[in-house]
């Protein structure tokens, strides 16, 4: 009667070790900055290069922004995007999502490549930094 238990468990404990050793292992992607964790991340501690863009107006970035953020309006980002360097790491903000999927779409269609859509501001996690004294708004 004994045999019969332990041919089970053996049983057992090699299927579960088959399962263990077939499942595979998937490697860490590229980061997802349209994450707000991984976007806090970047923020607290840039480990890579990259223009955080508040595409809202003058007055909504001055009421309060992600800090780093430099504030170009989506009406101009078209014609005075952040950076010429086509390949930098750009990711986009706005109040609900609209306006930065436009800012998206249109450093995309004058050649940049590496373009995040974070979408509304309200995603994000930590203190939003405003233009105050000693602060001054980027135009």
């Amino acid at each position: 009667m004994k045999r019969p238990r332990v041919a089970s468990c053996l049983l057992v404990l090699v299927l579960q070790a088959g399962a263990v050793m077939a499942t595979p292992t998937v490697p860490p992607g590229p980061p997802d900055y349209a994450d707000p964790e991984q976007l806090l991340a970047l923020v607290a501690g840039a480990t890579v290069p990259y223009l955080l863009v508040d595409v809202r107006t003058p007055a909504e970035y001055n009421a309060g922004h992600i800090p780093t953020a430099l504030n170009v309006p989506v009406t101009e980002i078209a014609q005075h995007p952040p950076t010429d360097d086509k390949d930098a790491l750009i990711i986009v903000y706005c109040g609900s999502g609209v306006r930065s999927a436009r800012a998206a779409a249109a450093l995309e269609g004058i050649g940049y490549t590496r373009v995040v859509d974070f979408g509304p501001v309200s995603r994000w996690t930590g203190s939003l930094d405003s233009a105050g004294p000693g602060k001054e708004p980027v135009p």
